[in-house]
């Protein structure tokens, strides 16, 4: 909702196209019912592998998953890439002039947003 708002800032107004690398495995069991209901805001969202810091995968626990729950919450564009480089093709087919692209996470999503620009372009 955040996003939505830069219209009323003077940024033309264009589609949230929502990234997200959930944090840790425990984190996102968790608050899988929370997160699954975030991003509602948002027109398009891709969920990336989550940033382990070192934890053990849980089973029933993924990326993948949260993108599902998107789906089943009534989300209309949500879908789980393989990583930075998935994201720069879908992202590269997807952009059009006025989106605004907002990376969120607390792993090395931010090594991914510094160089999505310069990714997409190739």
């Amino acid at each position: 909702s955040a996003a939505r708002e830069t219209a009323s800032a003077g940024v033309p107004a264009g589609r949230v196209i929502a990234v997200v690398q959930p944090h840790r495995f425990t984190r996102l069991a968790n608050l899988m019912d929370d997160f699954a209901s975030a991003f509602n805001d948002a027109d398009m969202v891709f969920t990336l592998p989550v940033y382990t810091a070192g934890e053990t995968p849980i089973d029933g626990v993924s990326s993948d998953v949260l993108a599902d729950k998107l789906r089943e919450r009534g989300h209309r564009d949500a879908a789980s890439l393989a990583g930075p480089a998935e994201l720069a093709a879908a992202i590269g087919s997807a952009v059009q002039a006025g989106d605004l692209i907002v990376c969120l996470g607390a792993g090395d999503i931010t090594k991914t947003a510094a160089g999505l620009a310069a990714a997409v372009a190739a």
